[in-house]
């Protein structure tokens, strides 16, 4: 066993989404927009950037979740190493579900778990 060898995880979180003059499409869940949210210029210029790091250079795969913003982050550092880029699902984010249900649900609760608040109450703090 060689001692000296080190493993080195980064941990690349997705650049910028769009914002499109602060409203949303009503008529999809959280989840589903969460799940199509895509970068906004910055973002993508952010990524080219980050791409160019030293750090990553010397990098040996490439793993992203399947989300459109994950990919179009992770899609500069593929362009730039020549590394194949591997999706796994696993990566995503939990689904949350409904959170007008959820926080439905919890007004009627006596309980004040952090975690349940969070759901429920993004601006929630412990």
């Amino acid at each position: 066993m060689n001692i000296g060898m080190r493993t080195i995880i980064y941990l690349i979180r997705h650049a910028e989404t769009i914002v499109e003059n602060g409203i949303r499409n009503t008529g999809e869940t959280s989840q589903m927009i969460n799940e199509k949210e895509i970068l906004s210029i910055e973002g993508e210029e952010l990524s080219r950037n980050l791409s160019k790091s030293v750090e990553l250079k010397n990098i040996d795969v490439i793993w992203s979740s399947s989300y459109p913003r994950a990919k179009q982050t992770a899609k500069y550092i593929v362009s730039e190493t020549g590394l194949p880029l591997n999706l796994d699902y696993r990566l995503c984010e939990r689904k949350l579900g409904n959170l007008d249900e959820i926080t439905a649900f919890m007004k009627d609760k006596k309980t004040k778990d952090p975690s349940q608040e969070q759901l429920a109450y993004p601006k929630f703090k412990t």
